[in-house]
């Protein structure tokens, strides 16, 4: 059986070599650690949250729609060969003015690559 040691120091982050032929060569993606994944999600969905007087007569909902997915799931996903990330959460902008197919499509891989196609609607268009 596998001691906790043993758990917490394996190394389970895949990486692999992906073609992007507009850009002119290939990128590395890799997988999206579980911190990462929830951090999407929660971008994607929102918060909703429910406000409530004592007596629970008024009562408000407020949820959060954030877009740039995509592109923040490049900015995690996108690495180098050693799984070192080469966006920074400020690139995010910048991301955002490249090819949205482009973007889309790394953002997809990189979805599926993590294991989330079951978390996500992939086969819809992330939102850009």
């Amino acid at each position: 059986m596998l001691s906790r040691e043993q758990i917490l120091n394996k190394v389970d982050i895949e990486i692999k070599e992906i073609a992007v032929p507009e850009w002119g060569g290939n990128v590395f993606i890799r997988q999206l650690t579980r911190a990462e994944q929830d951090e999407y999600l929660k971008r994607q969905y929102g918060e909703t949250r429910l406000k409530t007087d004592a007596k629970a007569r008024n009562q408000e909902i407020s949820s959060v729609n954030i877009y740039g997915h995509d592109t923040f799931i490049c900015v995690f996903g996108v690495c180098d060969e050693e799984g070192k990330p080469l966006f920074k959460r400020e690139d995010m902008e910048a991301l955002k003015k490249k090819n949205g197919g482009v973007i889309g499509r790394l953002a997809v891989e990189i979805i599926k690559f993590s294991g989330m196609a079951g978390d996500v609607p992939v086969e819809e268009e992330v939102k850009n």
